[in-house]
């Protein structure tokens, strides 16, 4: 987990470098790839949620948290606005030394807004996401089963730096809610992503 939270801060860095210095000149594409890595801190279920919690304080336990993005493709509705399709996902994994590992996966398949007030890829943004949404449990890396599908949203919010005519780095601050299965998943995840 030190290492993540050591990249994630070194990207923070380097995108807050990257501000200060002049920005490349921003090149409106005819569509664009996105793809992001980050933390996230998932609100399971309870009593689930609280057993992870409690968990994670004892020695030998370690618990690593994600939020990605994935196959992220738009296409431009005009120069401030795009549309398209991105696979959102969390991950939790707990792992108890010498004994094994518990890792669950949160994914939302969805149709994606993205809105910047200046021009597609420089500046603030925010982001809407909608679609179908699923859960997967593995114990000592074997898959235990899919759910059902549900329903899935995301809300977020983000600053994006052209660093190259065609490639940006994006900062993202999303929330994103679940509904699997008659249960609920709440994530709020922080992630650095390039827009191609």
């Amino acid at each position: 987990m030190n290492s993540i939270r050591i990249m994630f801060v070194a990207s923070l860095l380097f995108l807050g470098l990257g501000v200060r210095c002049e920005a490349a000149e921003n090149q409106l594409e005819k569509w664009y790839m996105y793809w992001g890595l980050g933390i996230s801190n998932i609100k399971h279920p309870e009593p689930f949620d609280g057993l992870l919690n409690l968990l994670e304080v004892f020695p030998g336990v370690t618990r690593t948290q994600l939020n990605l993005d994935l196959l992220g493709f738009y296409k431009p509705v005009n120069t401030k606005m795009m549309a398209g399709f991105v696979i959102n996902g969390a991950a939790d994994r707990t792992e108890v030394e010498g004994e094994g590992s518990m890792q669950v996966n949160l994914y939302t398949y969805a149709a994606s807004v993205q809105y910047f007030p200046k021009e597609i890829g420089k500046g603030l943004f925010c982001r809407g996401d909608f679609g179908v949404a699923s859960a997967n449990v593995s114990i000592d890396d074997e898959d235990q089963g899919a759910s059902d599908s549900g329903l899935g949203l995301l809300v977020g919010i983000g600053y994006a730096h052209p660093i190259t005519p065609g490639t940006r780095l994006a900062l993202n601050l999303n929330y994103a809610s679940r509904s699997i299965e008659g249960d609920h998943w709440g994530t709020v995840g922080i992630s650095l992503g390039g827009l191609f």
